[in-house]
């Protein structure tokens, strides 16, 4: 039963799937043969969902072979071996390779049951293909391209003191002017939009295959959104602000690539060098201890990464098709076996888990964001955590619903875990830093809990807790920030007093907190609410556990509202010297709420898109 949220913001999760699929029936024969199927006129492909329907009364198998883990059959026109599992009504299989019967007998064996005359139908439906349509202009080559131009003359005038940050504003306002045009005209439809395709190494089957969907074009947005903010908070950065600008701009080409490639091959190219610029930034701006932290930073994701490779090369070696492409690895994907499934999926996981980031793999995050310079965690916070999510979703679930239905119990763990673990870390935390970094673990776990539901509306309100918490986190870093450069300390205990000193910022401190936490009218609260009726409705009152979370979550918050906001004026700082952000570092905050707002209550610019994107996963998967 899929639920519709009509309540608070009168949402509707528009539902759109593929082409309806072909379907033939055959019925089992009543003739002296038991064997025998009449009104066989069927073509079967790679991935077929085959169903039989039980007769009351008679709950044998269909066929059966020597294991359960078997899908085997004969295909030589003749003979077709089944095998269905438990003896229940609905069973599927998913066949492992072609067979073709366009006229003639299709022969069933049931060994055991041979002679029981079994009455009944069996449904052969086609597996939808993704759609694709390819764009009249390269909107996506442009999002990679100029990004990277405008580093290199960022770089090229280096020996200017301010021409570097104005190319630097004028690059992300111009890509984030691309990432809206690419977000409104990739549309609800199903299936890829805006597709381009260049060749690169056509013997080896890679090429340049871009193209976004409703999963991908959210994030293209946000990528589009938290750059040009990105580069005005870093207003005034002194220390080689040529080198520091080139290299948020190399990160945010290297984002965008990831977002939009289709080839598994350019996809962890862009995945590893997204590292680089973001290893110097922690390592030549960040705190005392950065070099600590750059290190087990690029350790944590350089290994996972790998491993993640090790998974790309299997899926590129099963499928046989001599092509990175995603899309054709995912439609040549049914033969893939259930244990290969399972082990290329555990792969996978812990690659895209490091990260999310997950529990346990989550250590590095904290130091990472502690120790990076405030522009360094609101890109960390803001969009590379989204990466780990994203990956699973496009890389892993379409060609391994088998792996994926076998790790949904451990995502599940995983995820309420991520959820408490971060949440009383976070309540423990003094450092204000340190306790939105602990918060992301937490949030990341909801979303990782919408992707374990398996369920439309599970996968709509994780992509939508990606975007809002995208949205929301750098805004609590930018708080963060804004206090250590008035005051001097990210400390909580020392922040009291603030509001008389600079009430604009307080009052910005308190919205984005609120918002973080959830209240209505923000974009956090639709995608907390939509991941949890989805889990209540596949797992029940296991809710509870991530709902006690939520509870954690709201005390971190109330109680470093409270601490700062009515807390005791710090001695050691001058308050009479103390005064409001300047604007560099006050706008962007406001912008971000007025986002984390628009979206909070008008829901379904973003929803109805994930929820398109949502529904194509799971019918490619065979979940719906």
């Amino acid at each position: 039963m899929q639920f519709r949220l009509s309540a608070v913001f009168c949402f509707i999760l528009l539902l759109s799937g593929f082409a309806s699929a072909e379907e033939h029936i055959v019925y089992v024969g009543t003739e002296d043969n038991p064997y025998v199927f009449s009104d066989a006129n069927l073509v079967i492909a790679p991935g077929d969902n085959v169903t039989f329907v039980w007769t009351p009364g008679q709950p044998h198998n269909v066929a059966q072979v020597e294991s359960a883990t078997s899908n085997l059959y004969v295909a030589n026109g003749d003979i077709v071996f089944f095998y269905s599992g438990e003896p229940v009504d609905g069973v599927t299989w998913v066949l492992n390779s072609t067979y073709t019967q366009e006229e003639g007998v299709l022969y069933y064996i049931c060994e055991p049951h041979a002679g029981l005359q079994m009455r009944g139908q069996i449904t052969i439906e086609s597996r939808p293909d993704m759609t694709m349509e390819f764009g009249s202009f390269p909107w996506l080559s442009y999002l990679l391209v100029f990004p990277l131009i405008g580093a290199i003359w960022c770089f090229a005038f280096r020996n200017s003191p301010e021409a570097h940050k104005y190319i630097a504003l004028a690059t992300t306002l111009f890509t984030f002017i691309i990432s809206l045009i690419v977000f409104v005209r990739s549309g609800s439809g199903s299936g890829f939009r805006l597709m381009e395709e260049y060749e690169w190494a056509p013997n080896l089957g890679v090429s340049l295959l871009l193209g976004v969907d409703g999963l991908s074009s959210p994030l293209v947005l946000l990528t589009g959104i938290i750059g040009p903010l990105t580069v005005v908070f870093s207003w005034h950065e002194k220390e080689k602000p040529a080198l520091f600008f080139s290299l948020l701009l190399v990160m945010q080409t290297a984002l965008y690539g990831v977002f939009i490639t289709l080839d598994y091959f350019v996809f962890y190219i862009f995945w590893e060098v997204v590292l680089i610029p973001m290893f110097f930034l922690i390592a030549i701006w960040g705190g005392d201890n950065r070099r600590y932290a750059s290190i087990k930073f690029f350790i944590y994701t350089f290994t996972a990464s790998v491993i993640m490779l090790v998974g790309f090369m299997a899926l590129y070696f099963e499928a046989g098709v001599n092509s990175f492409s995603m899309i054709d690895i995912a439609n040549n994907s049914s033969g893939f076996s259930r244990e290969f499934q399972i082990w290329v999926f555990a792969a996978l996981f812990i690659g895209f888990a490091v990260k999310i980031p997950s529990v346990p793999w989550h250590t590095w995050l904290p130091d990472a964001h502690v120790q990076a310079p405030t522009a360094g965690s609101i890109l960390l916070a803001g969009v590379m955590l989204k990466m780990g999510l994203y990956g699973l979703m496009r890389a892993a679930l379409p060609p391994l619903p088998i792996g994926a239905e076998v790790f949904v119990p451990l995502m599940v763990a995983l995820a309420i875990i991520s959820i408490l673990y971060g949440a009383v870390l976070s309540l423990g935390q003094t450092d204000l830093k340190k306790l939105v970094a602990y918060s992301s673990v937490s949030h990341m776990g909801v979303a990782l809990l919408g992707v374990a539901t398996m369920t439309e509306l599970g996968f709509a309100g994780a992509v939508f807790m990606m975007f809002a918490h995208g949205i929301l986190s750098p805004a609590m870093f930018m708080v963060a920030g804004v206090l250590l450069h008035q005051l001097g300390t990210r400390e909580i205990p020392k922040l009291g007093g603030i509001a008389q000193s600079q009430p604009t910022t307080t009052g910005l401190f308190v919205v984005i907190f609120m918002g973080s936490l959830g209240v209505p009218g923000m974009a956090v609260f639709v995608s907390e609410l939509s991941v949890f009726i989805a889990f209540f409705e596949s797992h029940g009152y296991l809710l509870l556990l991530p709902i006690f979370g939520m509870v954690i979550t709201a005390g971190y918050h109330l109680w470093a509202l409270q601490r700062a906001i009515f807390g005791a004026e710090n001695e050691e700082v001058d308050m009479e010297k103390v005064h409001e952000a300047p604007w560099y570092e006050m706008y962007p905050m406001f912008i971000l709420i007025a986002i984390a707002a628009f979206f909070g209550i008008f829901p379904h610019y973003l929803m109805d898109p994930i929820t398109v994107a949502s529904y194509d996963i799971l019918d490619f998967m065979g979940v719906l």
